[in-house]
């Protein structure tokens, strides 16, 4: 009940909001806050907390493929500064008007350095989908251009539904040292991406929705799932 009564006392617009907890903390997104206080608190998906504190320890690189607001963009951001690490980070999103937050939060985090070339962490932004292969409005993860080589990347996506057609179009990031974070939308869509890791050798674990105590679960699809790299085989 606090929980929801606290919305009452904050904008109903988007405007620039810390991220208090979590493996996020820190970050400065432009986003609703009465819409967000999962995010705000950390808990916003929170099954992935402690897989993504780990996961983050091991990359230099982040590909968030469909990135919304940003959340998981500025917080991957966040994350690496406070580990003192340098780091290039590539938010794909197709939508005009979350491409619009996205460019406001780099512009706000600019005067932390994020973004900035010369510093820590780079931040680039493209507008697009990513599929299987490239056309008019949609590229391919092989396709794309890194200033360095392609490893030692958390590749997140998030594309309701598209996920194996994401995942067809880069196989040149399915090498061990790559971590892959991937939201299923469909059920049947699950033992599909497992078994397209599987020959090349890679395995994902499949990661559910657990309802918090009082807050229950969060507004998303009750088949929602997620697939990601199993750490402990990479151990």
């Amino acid at each position: 009940m606090a929980f929801h009564a606290l919305k009452l006392f904050l904008p109903d617009r988007s405007v620039l909001t810390r991220v208090w907890r979590g493996p996020f903390r820190g970050a400065r997104i432009i986003m609703n806050p009465r819409n967000s206080l999962r995010k705000i608190f950390g808990i916003y998906e929170y099954e992935l907390n402690d897989w993504i504190e780990q996961a983050l320890r091991r990359v230099t690189n982040v590909l968030d493929v469909g990135a919304n607001d940003g959340y998981f963009t500025f917080g991957c951001a966040a994350a690496f500064r406070r580990l003192g690490k340098p780091g290039e980070i590539i938010a794909f999103e197709p939508e005009e008007h979350c491409v619009t937050l996205l460019r406001e939060s780099l512009a706000a985090s600019a005067v932390a350095g994020v973004g900035d070339p010369g510093r820590a962490v780079r931040i680039q932004i493209i507008q697009t989908l990513v599929g299987r292969e490239s056309k008019p409005g949609t590229i391919t993860l092989d396709s794309l251009a890194m200033p360095r080589d392609k490893t030692n990347t958390l590749i997140k996506i998030d594309v309701e539904g598209a996920e194996l057609h994401v995942v067809e179009g880069g196989c040149s990031w399915l090498e061990p040292s790559n971590l892959f974070a991937i939201e299923v939308h469909e059920r049947r869509l699950l033992d599909q991406v497992r078994a397209f890791f599987a020959q090349h050798d890679l395995r994902l674990v499949q990661v559910n929705q657990r309802p918090l105590p009082l807050l229950g679960r969060e507004m998303r699809r009750e088949n929602n799932s997620w697939l990601v790299s199993d750490l402990a085989r990479l151990e």
